[in-house]
């Protein structure tokens, strides 16, 4: 029995967020509520300060 791609992407987040700690899987849990243009703007900030010189 083969497994679709969608089934191996859940299994596979299911497995990194029971990783992670408390205050790590809420920042997930936000950003995951937030809408695309929202995480764009965000993820660009953080690229920004991880470029940084």
């Amino acid at each position: 029995m083969s497994v679709s791609n969608g089934e191996q992407a859940k299994q596979s987040e299911s497995v990194e967020f029971e990783n992670l700690n408390q205050r790590e899987r809420l920042v997930l849990q936000m950003f995951r509520q937030l809408d695309q243009q929202r995480q764009k703007d965000i993820l660009r900030f953080i690229d920004v300060l991880l470029n940084a010189k």
